[in-house]
């Protein structure tokens, strides 16, 4: 895995997940990335001006409440900042910045919709409390060297009135760290919602989540789209909130250490400079390896974790057929893969781990070798030499930031990856979905084919061709044939789930077009949800609901579960034959003008099927049925019979004596 396409394509994921929490979903692409960069520009112009400004307001504040002598005692360092407000032109250009920044993002973010400009006000706070808490830092550090200096020199008032400084600015600062950490994942949250929010909408809509499930080749390439929106969301913005802003505070640690370090000795700087180059030029390859090898490792997990999940999703097929054996040489050759790239892993995380470890023991002598010759001179003090070995640190960590996070970056380009492939897929929904060749037509009185041909899904081999039929209102079909014939495939073609090859179909509005499948879907929730399903139906009362259960035969039911409120896995509870009444009892209530039905009698007795068939023709005046029963015949006027091979025979059923 090369570098730069790895840096490209981490690039262009990692703009994709922040392209619609910031930008939305823009039309002119390159006049939005214009405006980003320029927001962004204008959010670190604010947060940099407001800092100076606070921390010019904070010297001039303790210079006036505690006077020259014991600010000079408390806060020594703060003598270079009350020097640069009384030069007055930098503040003045502070004043300036902070007033250009607030004026650039509020008119560029003038065209964003509400949530988009809040979010980067949010950003500019944010990034304001980033300034400030390295402020802080570089003031500790500061006071550390004057602590030093006082001990070195053993002045016990020095001593103590740093000390005493350090604290007070420690508990002052403290809602400060507070709002930083706590801004920074509250962040994450909003950003990880409106993730989400997006890709569930996508994953739903134009029933996208059953065309990658049915398209054996988008199935493999797009695999756990649940664990995708779930995880990896998660994992993507977490690790993209914390590089970002982590970034953002290496590269002001960066610049405010080297102005120290140049401070007290040039040789310090080229030191770090050397030393740097050399240890990330021999860590670097043996981190990119690892990042090759974390990226399989979280592909090969999530391989692993799909077929767990494959057999609780089929546990009583896989019971009955007793394939536990079979099953665990799939789950053992799963595994095995798993378990030998991690080993690869985790001798190569131990590599670098001991490379890293030998790098950072050799970068902390670095200052005092490089310092040794001036301080034993007596050109800098014990005060500079400490400071200075701080300052190198934080310079060094700073340089080596994407390197010490290899790993993390590595699988942070995983989820990334992994989400920007759904999304592509998502946001091409004409790719993905399969809409009726003809629109509906409101004033359609039943269905019509003209011409259709339909085709084998795997093979293409055909299955129906030339069909041309006529349904009134009031008439209603029966499809049969052997099994293999193509009655499920041209199920799916009614109920737009896949394209006909040929010819076109006029359907009533999807709205009053309702298909009942052999096996219902039953939602996660109440009772009432099931019955109502898909719709809310917030206008129906309870007692209405218990006639219509009793009417499909879920009396027991009805009056066994006195709160039709009370959530249970109803999918567990209810045998097959009522999960079928259930499915009636919705076409029952929906009233559709159509309604297709797939083997929907199969669990039923007949005197069952007689009496949900004979409600539904009262009901719906068009009815599409697929099965095999002979008993359904009765409920039937015509039967297309498929043979298989491209041919089909339509013919009226003789009235049942």
């Amino acid at each position: 895995m090369s570098s730069q396409p790895f840096l490209f394509r981490f690039l262009r994921d990692l703009l994709a997940l922040v392209a619609p929490f910031l930008l939305g979903q823009p039309q002119a692409r390159r006049r939005s990335w214009l405006q980003a960069v320029g927001l962004l520009l204008a959010t670190a112009l604010l947060a940099l001006g407001a800092t100076a400004l606070l921390v010019a307001a904070a010297a001039l504040a303790v210079e006036r409440l505690l006077g020259g002598h014991w600010r000079a005692l408390a806060f020594p360092y703060l003598e270079a900042v009350l020097r640069w407000v009384a030069a007055g032109s930098p503040v003045a250009l502070a004043v300036l910045g902070a007033l250009a920044g607030l004026l650039a993002l509020a008119v560029l973010s003038r065209g964003l919709p509400a949530p988009l400009r809040r979010r980067w006000w949010a950003l500019a706070g944010l990034l304001t409390l980033l300034v400030v808490s390295t402020v802080v830092d570089v003031a500790f550090t500061e006071g550390n060297g004057a602590v030093m200096d006082a001990l070195n020199q053993r002045q016990a008032s020095g001593f103590w009135g740093t000390a005493a400084g350090l604290v007070a600015i420690y508990l002052l600062t403290l809602p400060i760290q507070f709002l930083n950490t706590y801004g920074q994942q509250r962040w994450a949250l909003s950003w990880r919602n409106s993730r989400t929010a997006q890709l569930v909408g996508g994953y739903l809509a134009d029933q996208n989540y059953y065309h990658l499930q049915a398209d054996p080749l988008l199935q493999e390439r797009l695999d756990n789209p649940d664990q995708r929106i779930a995880d990896d969301v998660q994992l993507a913005v977490g690790g993209a909130t914390s590089l970002f802003f982590g970034f953002c505070a290496s590269l002001l640690s960066l610049g405010a250490y080297i102005v120290v370090l140049f401070a007290i000795s040039p040789i310090l700087v080229l030191t770090l400079a050397v030393a740097t180059l050399l240890g990330n030029g021999v860590i670097l390859p043996l981190v990119r390896h690892l990042g090759g090898l974390s990226f399989r490792q979280q592909a090969l997990e999530a391989h692993y974790r799909f077929a767990l999940v494959h057999i609780r999703s089929h546990a009583e097929s896989l019971a009955f057929l007793r394939g536990e054996g079979a099953v665990a040489r799939g789950l053992a050759l799963r595994f095995q893969a798993l378990i030998t790239n991690l080993e690869r892993l985790v001798r190569w995380r131990t590599l670098v781990g001991q490379s890293s470890g030998l790098y950072a023991f050799a970068m902390q002598f670095a200052p005092y070798v490089a310092l040794s010759g001036v301080y034993f001179s007596g050109k800098v003090s014990l005060g500079d030499l400490t400071v200075g070995s701080l300052a190198f640190g934080q310079v060094q960590a700073s340089l080596s930031f994407l390197i010490d996070r290899a790993e993390t970056v590595s699988g942070l380009f995983a989820s990334l990856h992994r989400i920007a492939d759904l999304d592509s897929h998502l946001q091409a929904p004409a790719a993905l979905a399969a809409p009726h060749a003809s629109a509906g037509v409101d004033q359609l009185p039943g269905l019509r084919l003209t011409n259709l041909t339909v085709v084998h899904p795997g093979t293409g081999r055909p299955l129906l061709q030339g069909l041309n039929l006529v349904l009134p209102a009031g008439e209603r079909l029966l499809i049969t044939g052997p099994s293999g014939s193509g009655k499920t495939s041209l199920l799916r073609v009614l109920a737009g789930l896949a394209p006909p090859a040929a010819g076109t179909l006029e359907l009533p509005p999807v709205e009053q077009v309702l298909v009942l499948p052999q096996q219902p879907f039953l939602p996660l929730g109440s009772l009432r949800d099931q019955m109502l399903f898909p719709g809310d139906g917030a206008a129906v009362a309870d007692r209405e609901l218990r006639q219509l259960m009793v009417r499909v035969g879920l009396t027991d039911l009805a009056e066994g579960h006195h709160d039709l409120a009370e959530v249970d896995d109803w999918g567990r509870v209810l045998s097959g034959g009522e999960q079928q009444r259930v499915g009636f009892a919705r076409l029952l209530l929906r009233q559709p003008r159509l309604a297709i039905l797939d083997e929907a009698s199969s669990a039923l007795d007949l005197a069952a099927e007689a009496a949900l068939y004979g409600a539904l023709n009262l009901t719906v005046p068009t009815v599409v049925s697929v099965g095999h029963r002979p008993s359904l015949r009765a409920f039937h006027s015509w039967e297309l019979r498929l043979d298989g091979q491209g041919g089909w025979r339509l013919a009226p059923i003789p009235p049942q004596g």
